[in-house]
Formats: structure tokens, C-alpha cells, sequence
């Protein structure tokens, strides 16, 4: 009898579990309104830098390293937003009104898009659905192949990625793009990037 009451437990702890979104996808979430942006503007460094490659000062092997290392997270980014779509693709209106007012915060497309959506239930039934949600969004992206081990995998080399999900390990929740020198970093409210140095 404690043996199954414990099996119980244990079961409805992973279930739990796996109803939450992971800090990997929310990393996705957050960035994924950025995505396309964030491809074009890679792919801009790359060809500034090509263009500027004859009079700088590093060798032309460090520059032909530094524009492959730029082409692979452009790449990276470009995978990730195209597999993040048919993530999308897969959720009703009422869920990506939810993934909208809860991740993405564009005023635009919640006033536009969702002008005509009005919710008719009470807060306990709102975190009810995006509890739902969250279950749905997990098993959607291990799925499309979007584990955890995926991304570690693919962006491990990527600082900005890193710092993304620093960010949200540290449940600031909020990521705020701000570049330097042309390189992307990431900060959280606090404006603080990793080692505090002032952004």
C-alpha cells in the first residue's frame, strides 16, 4: 500500500513535470519573434565583415573563422525559427493568443491580429490553459526534435544563447537584445550582462 501510494507520488510529480515548459523552450518563446530579425542582421555582419576583411587587422584565416562561426549561428537561427513555425503551426487561435500575451508581448499583433478575441474566464481558468498549453507546447517540440539535448548541442557555442538561457535559469523572464561592437549579447531587466559589467 506505501509502495503504490508512493508510485502515485511519484507519477504525478512527472506529470507535473512534464506539464511545465522547460527553460530551453522558453528561451525559444522569448527569442522567437526576434528570429528572422536576428538571421538578417547576422547575415549583415557577415557581409560587412567580408567587405572590411582587406584592411583589417587580423589574419585572413581569424577573418574566414569569424564569418563561418557567424554563417553557422545565422544557420542555427534560421533552423530553429523554421522548426519553431511548424511548432506553431499546430496551435489553436486561443493558444497562440495565450503563447502571444504570455511570451511574445507585441502590442501589434494582440491589438491587430487578436483585436476580435475577447477571454470570457476567470484567472484560475486562464492559468488552468496556459498549464495546458505549456504540456502541449513540450511534447510539440520534442517532436519537431526540439529536446533539450538538441539545443545544448547546437548552441553551446553561442554566448548569446547561453546568456538567453542564463536569464531565464535565473527567472528574470525578461530578454532584452542589445548589441555591441557587433557581436549579440543578452541581458536580463537589471541590464546586467554575466560578470556584471553594465550594459
Amino acid at each position: 500500500m506505501v509502495l503504490r501510494a508512493e508510485r502515485m507520488r511519484k507519477n504525478h510529480k512527472a506529470a507535473r513535470k512534464e506539464a511545465q515548459v522547460k527553460d530551453y523552450q522558453k528561451v525559444i518563446l522569448f527569442l522567437y519573434p526576434k528570429l528572422a530579425r536576428l538571421t538578417e542582421d547576422i547575415g549583415k555582419i557577415v557581409e560587412a565583415k567580408a567587405r572590411a576583411s582587406y584592411s583589417g587587422k587580423e589574419s585572413a584565416e581569424a577573418c574566414a573563422q569569424k564569418i563561418l562561426d557567424y554563417l553557422y549561428v545565422r544557420d542555427c537561427f534560421a533552423a530553429l525559427k523554421e522548426d519553431t513555425d511548424k511548432v506553431m503551426e499546430q496551435l489553436t487561435r486561443e493558444e497562440k493568443y495565450l503563447l502571444e500575451y504570455k511570451y511574445f508581448r507585441r502590442k501589434k499583433v494582440l491589438v491587430g491580429e487578436f483585436s476580435d478575441f475577447t477571454v470570457r474566464y476567470c484567472e484560475r481558468t486562464y492559468f488552468r490553459r496556459q498549464k495546458r498549453l505549456a504540456g502541449k507546447l513540450n511534447s510539440l517540440f520534442l517532436r519537431a526534435g526540439l529536446s533539450e539535448e538538441w539545443f545544448l548541442h547546437t548552441f553551446s557555442g553561442v554566448p548569446y544563447m547561453m546568456a538567453a538561457l542564463e536569464s531565464v535559469r535565473g527567472s528574470t523572464e525578461a530578454l532584452v537584445d542589445k548589441r555591441s561592437h557587433a557581436e549579440l549579447h543578452c541581458a536580463g531587466r537589471n541590464g546586467l550582462r554575466r560578470g556584471g559589467e553594465a550594459q
